[in-house]
């Protein structure tokens, strides 16, 4: 059974569903044999993957902010457990509007935790953050001891929900039996972002900015091509979250934050990773260079050995079969956008899902046995 049956018939929320994590999210967690109910504050028109994955009509959404006490404490007192993903994640919209930055990703947590905290049914909870929690500094992959507070809106937001995370772990949570773990990724490639510097007005993410630029037939602009990310594949990273909910009740895993890293530790390149989208993609265009702008890391690096030794999870993907998917998605969808189905993509990701499970089976991830 997949994640050992953990999910099979429980009733799971995920905040910020519609967004690129969450809708990948939701649909490992239907495959699971969980029930999906979501939140987020997005409609759900708007969300281009989570509409054209159909998880509109599997799972019960419902359209709502995260800081709304009222709103989260009736869901969650009707779950078993809860994914929050649900947060400004970019880093320059965080830089334009902190207020909403700290109102979401602070106060958002604060308000999930003390819902959890009431609910009488709901006993796990998984919170997830980001690898930009950790203070610049070094060279060498950061590990989850290293300091946190990073400058910057996002970052701090970030750190002091998992801060608010510990408190109300060691305070409330653990005196109740209930079982809370915190996950840190760094940069996920997967289909269905559409975040590129053009939509979010600077600062987007560089594969969308990539495959944006291909599907329009222009060569994509890096900015900072010796700038080098730690990358890894929306279904490495959702998968690991699963499998941290799964363990939750084992010694050394409640409690504890955990990174979700790459193969390719040290990160890639920006300029490498364009290359590879570029051939990939295969219509003869290269990337040219664009004017440099400023980066909160020069580098980014993940150590995902904590993972690996207490939740048994490893990465499936490298970066070049991370890429090969994604290029794929964006394809498929490139070619079925104008379809009339709301869930045009639905098959598609599907099968996205399952080649990634398969791929799991055979490098003896025991997350993905279904027995």
């Amino acid at each position: 059974m997949l994640f050992g049956g953990f999910f099979e018939n429980k009733i799971v929320l995920v905040t910020g569903i519609a967004g690129v994590k969450g809708t990948w999210l939701g649909l490992e967690l239907l495959r699971a044999g969980a029930e999906v109910w979501g939140i987020d504050i997005q409609d759900p028109s708007g969300a281009e993957h989570f509409l054209s994955s159909g998880l509109v009509s599997a799972t019960r959404f419902v359209q709502g902010d995260v800081t709304d006490i009222a709103l989260v404490q009736r869901l969650v007192d009707d779950v078993d457990a809860v994914f929050h993903l649900a947060a400004v994640s970019l880093v320059g919209q965080a830089l334009r509007d902190p207020l909403e930055a700290y109102r979401t990703n602070l106060m958002g947590t604060v308000t999930l935790l003390e819902a959890f905290r009431r609910s009488r049914r709901a006993r796990y909870a998984v919170i997830v953050t980001t690898d930009k929690v950790y203070r610049p500094g070094g060279r060498r992959p950061w590990v989850e001891t290293d300091p946190l507070f990073a400058p910057g809106p996002y970052p701090v937001s970030k750190a002091c929900a998992e801060h608010v995370v510990s408190d109300y772990h060691h305070t409330y949570l653990e005196p109740l039996g209930k079982r809370l773990g915190v996950g840190r990724a760094g940069n996920v490639i997967a289909g269905g972002d559409f975040h590129s510097s053009r939509a979010t007005g600077g600062g987007g993410r560089l594969f969308v900015d990539c495959f944006e630029a291909l599907m329009e037939g222009r060569s994509p602009l890096v900015f900072n091509p010796g700038g080098r990310r730690a990358y890894l594949h929306g279904l490495d990273v959702v998968t690991g979250y699963m499998m941290l909910m799964s363990r939750l009740d084992l010694p050394g895993v409640q409690g504890e934050a955990f990174n979700f890293g790459p193969v390719e530790v040290d990160g890639t390149a920006n300029g490498d990773l364009a290359s590879r989208i570029c051939a990939l993609w295969g219509d003869g265009l290269g990337w040219e260079q664009g004017e440099g702008r400023e980066e909160p890391f020069s580098s980014q690096a993940l150590c995902w050995e904590k993972a690996r030794k207490r939740l048994g999870w490893h990465p499936v993907y490298s970066v070049g079969d991370a890429l090969a998917e994604t290029a794929a998605w964006y394809r498929t969808w490139q070619a079925l956008r104008r379809s009339s189905s709301p869930g045009f993509m639905r098959d598609f990701d599907l099968e996205q899902v399952r080649r990634h499970r398969e791929r799991a089976a055979l490098a003896g991830a025991s997350w993905a046995v279904d027995a």
